[in-house]
């Protein structure tokens, strides 16, 4: 698996990569979770959730509720994903994702699904990759959802960190389309 497809070139292309992952914590109504978004923070937590979004299980839960909550946290990790990678080609280089880096995207996510607590089999992970797919192939290519991801990265190259209440503001233009 080529994961050097996936790697930030520079600054300005991991701004365009943090801002699709705030657009996908939005897009799927998760921001009352949000605790911030940095471009300073290690790699992988960029954008950090808050102790509510971790599901650690409840023994008063069934066990259906229990997975259904893995599944929705697994939807939201694998769209982040997916929303880096197109917000950095579709926003930043005004070009649909490549073959190559499709197939790397899909690989981890199967990688990952294979891993998680939620043991999903190949036919359930390729159904959340499609969804994620499908779904932010349609919204990245909105001129609403360009504007917002333009403003959003510039703001993150100058100020480095944001707060949740400035991300929901900065996207607020492209939340009617939601």
């Amino acid at each position: 698996m080529d994961n050097s497809l996936l790697k930030y070139k520079d600054e300005r292309d991991k701004s365009y990569g943090v801002a699709g992952m705030a657009i996908a914590v939005v897009a799927y109504d998760c921001e009352d979770m949000l605790a911030s978004v940095s471009m300073d923070a290690d790699p992988g937590h960029a954008i950090e959730f808050g102790s509510e979004f971790y599901f650690n299980g409840n023994p008063r839960l069934s066990a259906k509720i229990a997975w259904t909550e893995l599944l929705k946290q697994f939807r939201l990790a694998t769209g982040l994903l997916v929303a880096n990678a197109m917000s950095r080609n579709y926003v930043q280089h005004r070009r649909r994702l490549s073959f190559d880096t499709e197939k790397a995207l899909r690989e981890i996510i199967h990688a990952c699904g294979a891993e998680d607590e939620t043991q999903l089999d190949d036919d359930e992970i390729d159904a959340v990759i499609e969804r994620n797919f499908e779904f932010f192939n349609r919204l990245f290519q909105m001129q609403a959802v360009h504007e917002a991801a333009h403003s959003l990265a510039s703001q993150l190259v100058e100020r480095r960190t944001l707060t949740p209440a400035e991300v929901v503001d900065r996207l607020a233009s492209m939340m009617r389309y939601l």
